[in-house]
């Protein structure tokens, strides 16, 4: 059973970078926020009581609090070092099972939220991979430290390794609508594909006039 859920987010200023040729700061500052609403929703809808988001800018944390979920400050610096920090901290809370989404999967449902639920009352830890099959866009653990955060860079091979070398039993969950994460123009083609043939997760995204849903 998953006790929380945990979605980081980078700092505004910061976030989707190589989205700079089709969107400007704000138009960004606007997408990770949509995104990351999206995110939530599909946790909250799936029935978790407890999901956390980590952040540092002050419209992520009104955001947080306006849905009634709770904001951790990122103190630690970097993606894997303040997720590893916040779940110890949850630990300290909770104990059962949790899973870290990340707030870039604007199609994410809250039934894969409970498929990844499910998967892991009969496992140690469930991965669900990009679409490329290299990052790592859901992890969920019975532990707090099954294995180590490893996000970025091959991430899903890493992870997937991991709970391999030390023994875990690890299911991993392919699915287009947690395998599509947006991080690069292809990606917004994607969505914008998705669009034209009416796929319903997206519709929330229709207001941003820059996205040309």
């Amino acid at each position: 059973m998953l006790e929380f859920a945990v979605i980081p987010v980078k700092r505004l200023a910061d976030g989707k970078s190589r989205l700079k040729r089709l969107f400007n700061q704000e138009q960004r500052r606007r997408l990770i926020l949509k995104m990351l609403e999206l995110v939530a929703d599909a946790c909250t809808e799936a029935g978790l009581k407890r999901v956390y988001v980590i952040g540092s800018d002050p419209e992520v944390e009104a955001l947080v609090e306006q849905k009634g979920l709770s904001f951790i400050p990122d103190e630690w610096g970097g993606l894997n070092e303040s997720l590893e920090g916040a779940v110890d901290m949850l630990y300290s809370r909770h104990k059962g099972g949790f899973a870290v989404f990340p707030c870039d999967l604007p199609l994410i449902s809250p039934e894969d939220v409970k498929t990844v639920e499910r998967l892991l009352e009969h496992n140690d830890v469930v991965i669900s991979p990009s679409l490329e099959l290299k990052g790592t866009n859901a992890l969920a653990m019975r532990d707090a430290r099954a294995i180590r955060m490893q996000f970025g860079a091959s991430s899903f091979i890493k992870h997937l390794s991991s709970a391999k070398a030390c023994g875990k039993r690890v299911a991993i969950y392919v699915s287009l609508r947690v395998g599509l994460d947006v991080d690069l123009p292809k990606d917004v083609a994607a969505l914008r594909r998705l669009s034209r043939l009416g796929y319903e997760r997206i519709k929330g995204l229709r207001g941003l006039d820059y996205l040309r849903l």
